[in-house]
């Protein structure tokens, strides 16, 4: 278990540690800059904008089918440069390797789309080719504002890189579960609308660290 792990604490002693906050006069330890990246490779028609105002980032966008592949493409906000082999920068972030998973503060406005996910770090499984960086599912709130929950456990750096959908999961192969270096640093992290055709339309206000024991 990760919690056996990484030392996580018990339910008494839980708290949470902000990660990311969008707010005008958030500690400059939570404040990152935020940019789309959109799909670049075989022609993909997939667009989105990235932006922070309001104390909310919004991000916005289509996740449009890539006509040589006849699949759907991806789009990102992400911060920390990136991923994959050399895209790490000097982005710092919080040490949240004492917790549980990662909590997030925002809104669906779809009210519908099937395809968000959220990612860090650069971990990367043997033979994982494109696939960087420790992925999970992500289930917003629809329509107002609210937590959503990812353990860590439902994170995996074994994912397809062509559909973001994870191949094995820390659950079912420890091998591929966030190790306690990325936890201490993510570096980069990533909001995704990824192999789901469709309109994206979310807003954020806040990511932390939830279950922490300091």
């Amino acid at each position: 278990m990760l919690s056996a792990v990484f030392g996580f604490s018990s339910p008494q002693s839980a708290k949470e540690i902000p990660l990311v906050s969008f707010a005008a006069d958030a500690s400059p330890s939570l404040t990152h800059t935020w940019t789309a990246l959109n799909d670049p490779v075989m022609g993909g028609k997939s667009h989105s904008t990235v932006s922070v105002s309001d104390g909310v980032l919004k991000f916005v966008g289509t996740c449009a089918i890539v006509p040589s592949l006849g699949a759907p493409g991806f789009i990102t906000a992400q911060t920390g440069r990136g991923y994959g082999p050399g895209a790490l920068g000097n982005e710092t972030f919080v040490d949240v390797s004492s917790c549980e998973g990662l909590t997030m503060v925002a809104k669906d406005y779809t009210k519908g789309y099937k395809g968000y996910r959220f990612s860090f770090g650069n971990g990367h499984a043997p033979g994982g080719f494109h696939a960087y960086g420790f992925k999970a599912n992500l289930h917003p709130p629809a329509g107002s504002f609210g937590a959503v929950s990812i353990p860590f456990a439902n994170f995996t750096d074994n994912w397809n890189g062509a559909t973001g959908k994870a191949i094995h999961s820390c659950a079912e192969r420890p091998e591929f579960c966030p190790d306690h270096s990325t936890l201490t640093n993510m570096k980069t992290i990533s909001i995704w609308g990824e192999g789901v055709e469709g309109d994206v339309h979310l807003e954020v206000k806040s990511i932390a660290g939830y279950g922490c024991a300091k």
